[in-house]
């Protein structure tokens, strides 16, 4: 496959490295200020090419920003999740979906037995197809099923259920009617909502996050102690949410976040987070075959590659 030209200016900068390729998939972030690479391995293998991550949060009382270190391929800077609590979040935004995260730890491992309960966002206050979601307050018989319509027992509004919390309110989006009532009761197909005492609009940019499903952790080392190793944190592609969630930044991504099962160590470094793909369906490349390209910055922010036996792969950066 020939080289085609991209850029009307000079090359200015080129850097190498090499990724050794085995049966297991390999994960690699980008270059910062390079966009075309050039890829090399004698005999044939398969690449993947993963989104951005665009924001990594952590989040206590407040959020504090650590995307540069979480991106920047700086073995000296970190992520850190120094005694992290189950009362704190890291939040991660991509630019698409992902099946899950390669978490780069180094010296600074957990070594406290404990795991990772990872969840997606699957809906963000005023980034429905109707901006409007409510909360109602009243009595509620037992947990909703979200995405189920409810139904106003007076005023025979709809809406679709967003959340709840079991017992005193739920969030709905996509009202249709006159409008829900108070005193009313709200019924889903099995449980409902009685004496509405409040109906207030939910501020734009609160998201609503639920379990990833079929997780599989790869930095669980030893066995039930989970970022003792450097690994791939993988699940089911989930329907994640795009929008931006209030208190983190404006940018509309699909967010992520985790927490532990209890407090980690006392130092716990995460050197690099690497975004995988949606799909183990890489694309196939031929050996003995150079491959260059631009790489599209504002969307592509890792590589994942495969092999059916071992090979080494040659990766050459070219800046402009």
């Amino acid at each position: 496959m020939p080289a085609y030209a991209t850029f009307g200016s000079p090359i200015k900068k080129l850097y190498g490295e090499t990724v050794a390729l085995t049966t297991t998939a390999a994960h690699l972030l980008t270059m910062h200020n390079y966009q075309e690479v050039m890829f090399y391995c004698a005999s044939a293998w398969r690449l993947g090419l993963a989104p951005k991550l665009s924001s990594v949060k952590l989040f206590s009382t407040t959020y504090t920003d650590y995307t540069s270190q979480a991106i920047d391929r700086v073995s000296t800077t970190h992520v850190p999740l120094d005694a992290m609590t189950t009362a704190k979040y890291l939040y991660l935004g991509v630019t698409e979906p992902v099946r899950g995260f390669y978490i780069n730890v180094a010296t600074n491992v957990n070594a406290v037995p404990a795991t990772l309960d990872w969840e997606y966002c699957y809906d963000i206050s005023g980034w429905s197809s109707n901006n409007l979601f409510l909360k109602i307050e009243g009595t509620v018989s037992a947990a909703l099923v979200v995405g189920e319509t409810v139904t106003g027992a007076t005023s025979v509004a709809t809406a679709t259920l967003v959340a709840d919390d079991g017992a005193t309110y739920i969030i709905v989006k996509d009202v249709a009617g006159a409008g829900f009532k108070i005193g009313e009761t709200i019924n889903g197909a099995a449980q409902n909502i009685s004496l509405v005492t409040a109906i207030n609009p939910v501020v734009k940019g609160t998201a609503y996050f639920t379990d990833v499903a079929s997780d599989s952790d790869g930095t669980d080392s030893p066995a039930g102690t989970t970022l003792g190793v450097a690994g791939l944190y993988s699940f089911t592609l989930p329907a994640v949410k795009r929008g931006a969630i209030a208190g983190i930044n404006g940018e509309p991504l699909f967010w992520y976040r985790f927490k532990p099962s209890t407090t980690l160590s006392a130092t716990v470094d995460l050197v690099d987070i690497i975004p995988a793909c949606d799909t183990v369906n890489y694309a196939f490349m031929e050996g003995g075959t150079s491959y260059q390209f631009s790489v599209n910055q504002a969307g592509v922010g890792a590589f994942e590659f495969d092999h059916t036996a071992t090979g080494t792969l040659d990766v050459s950066w070219i800046a402009h």
